[in-house]
């Protein structure tokens, strides 16, 4: 795997949220999985980008 710690990054992430939605009742579902895709978008902008050589 090329980018690991990406990767485990969006795991955790995801797996939090998993555990935050079920353990709480009354939860705004919508919102806490639309912040965790945001929070997904940009860490994969960031961490799965190409790496710039500098010349």
């Amino acid at each position: 795997m090329k980018y690991p710690w990406t990767a485990l990054a969006l795991v955790i992430i995801w797996l939090a949220t998993t555990y935050i939605v079920l353990k709480q009742p009354n939860l705004e579902v919508n919102y806490i999985l639309f912040i965790t895709l945001v929070g997904t978008i940009i860490i994969s902008f960031i961490g799965f980008s190409a790496p710039k050589i500098r010349k």
